[in-house]
């Protein structure tokens, strides 16, 4: 087995300001591959209890991932390599070391798995230490290793969970209260087989855990009594998956959850930890609930982020709702994200973009001086012209209004029958945003058309259109796609006789089913990462799990329909590869541990097999993400070239 490697300390100070260099103001040529898959110069940017420091993402000239600290008082900066792991967020705990959580793909006692760790980095001494890594193989190769809570009150002290043995010898999920010396660890509670999470009062004591059973399809919330006992409060069933999700707490201290679908756009709900009793602590009307922000000082819900074809954070929080309001202001017709906070709540952190516009970070001081500049995300891509995104509806087939995203290519103001990309988005139960998208921007700077259809089965748009997507793979959700191609043909947009499709993870299933069931709506097709054979993913996810009635088995057979293998198989294009006419562009990475290489190949197999034309690119070291700075360069590079010789060249 792989072992984890301790990242390694940037020797020396770096002396670096955080607020990265401009370009000039001579005309940039146009952007290239590279530069739309670098990865971002400054991201998951956080800022210390005090307001003092700064830590943050970055990429050297060279591409390595460091985390990089500074100090705002003596401008000194340190930095810490993240090595071969990649980066997946940044925290200061109030003692003032700060919290690094990267993953690496690893096999362990099965397929591989992407393991997450939390690091503590310790700026005056360098130090680096791996938490809650020890204690034997089970924990040490696990994925389940999580940071729930800073402690605000204990510096230096952080909750956390993982997978280990409990006092009946089972694998359960447990709680841990962890020194950031990474030497003292102590069990704040033990779960049992079906515990899946936890949630903690601002002392570290457990309030409740959930425990759900994968046999039985019950959730359950679990309160802490006098005596030290744990005893249901509250009870959800027919739930193939976690039916409740801890979601923070209240300014009083009680406990706010959610129970996924149960109202048609989303409702929090308030629970005392002392007697169970539940209210209402927010519902969404006419628009759907799709997060929550929590402080990360204390874990009160602080803001919420609502759906819709034009998504937004709206804050709860008087002083955030007012810095929100401070920042829009600053920055109009811009997307204002707040990201991080200092403990008094006088300096905030915020992201700033537009769909056309790559995201730069700014640090509100409530006090003043009010605004600094912290740097650009992607300074390469600096006043390169951008496409324009549009919003907007078409009806499908059967009347139904599907929320639609058009993306037209930069510098033009009339488009008529434009070569044009389809783009379903993964999940499916997921959703295209109205933000800087590098993949987007990429083919939209190709000058290609791009439309990307909120199909039946994505979320954001409230439970009826999400909950219309189960069980309609290949059916209904792929109707929607192609729906969305008459559409823009018959509002002169588009081209019929050049229209690509282009998708990831299920975005790949739907390039790869347009190719399969719609055989003469397509001009080419691009599958990364894509499903390609139904009754194998769900295989799969039963070898993965070591069960057939694991969570995710379960989540993957009720929305695909498992028990109906016949209509499964003709909805797998692996088994309709003579359909085939138009040439298929398949990429996979090596080490996707969500949907497994062999996805790809054996579709590549029923193309060899069926005499059709495609091609097939290996991913080296790369996950379902495409977390790796030179697979993305690859990655577009080949869509590029595939596109020009089966679609031509773009309207600019």
């Amino acid at each position: 087995m792989k072992k984890n490697k301790l990242l390694g300390f940037v020797s020396g100070s770096i002396c670096l300001a955080l607020a990265l260099p401009s370009i000039g103001s001579a005309k940039t040529p146009p952007a290239t591959a590279e530069a739309f898959a670098a990865a971002p110069s400054i991201s998951k940017v956080s800022i210390s209890a005090d307001g003092n420091r700064i830590a943050f993402g970055y990429t050297t000239a060279t591409g390595e991932t460091q985390v990089r600290v500074l100090d705002l008082p003596s401008k000194k900066t340190v930095g810490v390599s993240v090595g071969d792991k990649k980066l997946r967020s940044l925290y200061f705990e109030d003692g003032g070391d700060i919290l690094i959580t990267a993953s690496d793909t690893i096999r362990g006692f099965g397929p591989k798995s992407e393991i997450y760790r939390t690091f503590s980095f310790d700026f005056e001494t360098a130090n680096i230490r791996n938490l809650l890594a020890t204690g034997g193989m089970v924990r040490e190769y696990n994925s389940g290793v999580r940071l729930h809570s800073l402690l605000p009150d204990t510096p230096n002290r952080v909750i956390m969970s993982a997978y280990d043995v409990n006092n009946s010898d089972l694998i359960s999920l447990n709680l841990y209260e962890v020194a950031t010396n990474g030497v003292q660890v102590v069990t704040k509670a033990l779960g049992n087989s079906n515990t899946v999470d936890w949630i903690t009062d601002r002392s570290g004591s457990p309030l409740a855990r959930v425990d759900h059973d994968p046999e039985r399809m019950t959730t359950k919330l679990f309160l802490l009594g006098e005596n030290k006992q744990y005893w249901e409060a509250l009870r959800v069933d027919k739930t193939p998956s976690s039916g409740i999700s801890l979601m923070g707490l209240s300014r009083q201290g009680r406990i706010i959850f959610a129970k996924p679908f149960e109202s048609e756009f989303g409702e929090l709900f308030s629970m005392d930890p002392k007697t169970g009793a539940t209210t209402t602590f927010l519902r969404a009307d006419g628009t759907e609930l799709e997060s929550v922000f929590p402080d990360p000082w204390s874990d009160v819900v602080i803001g919420v982020s609502i759906g819709g074809l034009e998504p937004m954070d709206q804050m709860i929080s008087p002083d955030f709702q007012a810095a929100q309001a401070t920042l829009e202001a600053t920055f109009p017709d811009k997307i204002v994200s707040i990201t991080d906070t200092t403990q008094d709540r006088k300096k905030i952190v915020a992201r700033i973009e537009t769909p056309s516009t790559p995201p730069e970070y700014v640090m509100l001081n409530v006090e003043g001086p009010k605004l600094t500049r912290l740097g650009e995300a992607y300074p390469g891509l600096k006043n390169v012209p951008m496409g324009t995104l549009q919003a907007t509806t078409f009806k499908a087939r059967d009347g139904v209004e599907i929320p639609v995203y058009v993306t037209l290519p930069p510098g033009t103001q009339d488009i008529k029958n434009a070569p044009t990309i389809i783009f379903p988005h993964g999940g499916p139960e997921s959703r295209d945003e109205p933000r800087f998208d590098y993949w987007t921007q990429f083919m939209a700077t190709r000058g290609y058309v791009v439309i990307q259809p909120q199909f039946r089965g994505s979320t954001g748009f409230g439970k009826a259109h999400a909950l219309a997507g189960r069980r309609q793979w290949g059916k209904r959700m792929q109707d929607d796609v192609s729906d969305a191609v008459a559409w823009a043909v018959k509002e002169g947009l588009s081209d019929p006789k050049k229209v690509c499709i282009v998708g990831a993870s299920y975005g790949g299933y739907a390039a790869l089913a347009g190719a399969t069931l719609t055989p003469d709506l397509y001009r080419c097709v691009v599958s990364v990462a894509g499903v390609a054979d139904l009754p194998k993913m769900i295989e799969q996810e039963k070898a993965t799990a070591g069960t057939a009635r694991a969570a995710n088995v379960n989540y993957w057979s009720d929305h695909i329909g498992a028990d109906d293998r016949a209509a499964m198989e003709a909805a797998s294009p692996r088994r309709l590869a003579d359909q085939v006419r138009a040439p298929i562009l398949l990429m996979h990475g090596r080490d996707d541990t969500v949907v497994r290489f062999e996805q790809s190949t054996i579709m590549a197999n029923a193309l060899k097999a069926a005499g059709k034309p495609y091609k097939f690119v290996e991913l080296k070291g790369e996950d379902h993400w495409l977390s790796r700075t030179e697979t993305r360069q690859q990655m577009l590079t080949e869509l590029e070239a595939f596109l020009r010789e089966h679609l031509g060249p773009g309207v600019n």
